[in-house]
């Protein structure tokens, strides 16, 4: 590939998009536009990318300072004042290439749905034909207000882009457009953006006008159609902005279906970029697999789950309504339904978490069980041992965290609860009901409830009394 440079098109206000957030500062999918963009630039391995931005410049070049892509060796920034017109925007980042002999990519922050495979594509069309410049265009169903390319009746060569305000009725009736993204050779660029004119409907610099400038040079300029209406698609206003959404989502299902991951509805499965999920897993409707979540071979999330960091071992079994973040489930361990595992739960292999469990920084060894109704917090429970229903760890006394320890093979009875910090030792049995405040010996019993007392025939004295009394 030869020498690159991307300027990035960031300065738009978006006043449809009703945010106080410069538009390419608004989020989609996990990340903003401006992130997307700059993941699928920044694979094209380029010389220099240059952001141009303007309305909330501040805000703006702290999500890209802050990204996983920014580089402060290939990465500026230009700004530009007044939005005068996208010839003006481009206008502005030519000082910051200052030197540069090449080809300029020109993106638009807003179109976050080019794939890295077509900008190549455009590229190779580019230095194969030698052009000078080199657009991406699209077919539309409803080319609504996009630019329209025009191209020679018999050649069908590109003439010009005219502005959907500019257009005269029969190019109205043209399906092309322009996507807004262009390859440039950069000796052509700067005089040519020089020469541009704001003499049309808004009165701005159209950098549309530089491809008429080079047909007139009688310059080459070619033109690669873009493979669908997906890549096309700009975000102008809010529901522009959950189209894009639906198209990164169902893009990464559709990825990790082609690599042998099952999906009962992928429409309603929202992954996050750097998700990770193995071969023969299987992932039930309305998931969200967020952040760095890892879902590994032959487990299944059923549904209705929110994972969030987490890493999910092979063939355990995450049931309905789960939501967990930073938590590990080790092999073969069974989570669910309706649990809660908050940051710091880890499950070891084939450890049970049932229905309206909820864990805190808990440590489950293997085989270990919490089939019902129970809080976990600040503990560490050894293996095979069975958390009762209703039992939970006492972890805070209004100021501070305690640790509860649990040994191996506890059997803990129903509603008891472990007053931390506590410990209760290796085949130790807890009685049902209990408060246990003190440690617990190996292989001993503990209980605290007091011992029952029971008076025969009280019940039934008291219901003839009661219909005595109502006489």
């Amino acid at each position: 590939m030869e020498n690159i440079a991307i300027v990035i098109l960031a300065a738009g206000l978006g006043r449809r998009m009703e945010s106080d957030l410069p538009k390419a500062a608004v989020k989609t999918a996990d990340a903003t536009l401006i992130e997307h963009v700059l993941h699928t630039a920044s694979a094209l391995n380029p010389r220099k990318i240059i952001v141009v931005t303007g309305h909330g410049r501040e805000i703006l070049e702290e999500v890209v300072r802050s990204s996983a892509h920014y580089d402060s060796k290939l990465l500026g920034f230009a700004y530009q004042a007044k939005q005068l017109g996208t010839a003006d925007a481009v206008k502005a980042a030519l000082p910051e290439l200052k030197g540069f002999t090449g080809t300029i990519l020109i993106l638009c922050a807003d179109t976050p749905l080019i794939r890295t495979a077509t900008l190549r594509a455009l590229l190779d069309l580019h230095y194969g034909e030698k052009s000078t410049i080199t657009l991406l265009t699209a077919l539309l169903s409803d080319p609504k207000n996009y630019g329209r390319v025009v191209r020679e009746s018999k050649s069908g060569h590109v003439q010009e882009i005219v502005e959907a305000k500019d257009c005269a009725p029969h190019q109205l009736a043209i399906n092309e457009i322009n996507v807004g993204i262009y390859a440039v050779d950069s000796s052509f660029l700067s005089p040519a953006i020089e020469a541009v004119e704001n003499t049309n409907a808004q009165g701005e610099y159209y950098l549309t006008d530089i491809v008429a400038k080079a047909v007139k040079e009688g310059q080459r300029v070619a033109a690669l159609r873009a493979g669908g209406e997906q890549e096309a698609l700009g975000v102008n206003d809010l529901y522009d902005l959950a189209l894009v959404n639906k198209v990164l989502y169902s893009r990464r299902a559709q990825a990790f279906a082609q690599n042998g991951v099952c999906f009962i509805d992928p429409c309603s499965v929202y992954i996050d970029r750097e998700v990770q999920i193995s071969q023969g897993a299987s992932v039930g409707p309305q998931v969200q697999l967020r952040g760095t979540t890892t879902i590994g071979a032959g487990a299944t999330i059923e549904g209705s789950a929110i994972l969030k960091d987490c890493k999910v071992g092979a063939g355990a079994q995450v049931k309905f309504g789960v939501s967990a973040e930073g938590a590990v489930i080790g092999e073969k361990a069974s989570v669910g339904p309706f649990v809660h595992l908050r940051p710091g739960t880890e499950l070891g292999a084939e450890v049970k978490i049932g229905n309206f469990v909820e864990t805190k920084k808990a440590k489950l060894a293997r085989g270990a069980k919490a089939s019902h109704l129970t809080y976990l917090g600040d503990c560490e429970v050894g293996e095979n041992t069975n958390i009762g229903a209703g039992t939970i760890t006492c972890n805070y006394d209004g100021y501070n965290k305690f640790e509860t320890k649990i040994g191996k093979g506890v059997f803990i009875g129903s509603n008891t609860s472990l007053v931390a910090p506590i410990t209760v030792e290796d085949g130790s049995t807890i009685g049902a009901g209990s408060v246990i405040t003190k440690k617990v010996e190996k292989d001993s019993l503990a209980f605290t409830r007091p011992e029952q007392v029971s008076k025969a025939g009280w019940s039934k004295r008291k219901r003839e009394q009661a219909r005595k009394g109502k006489g």
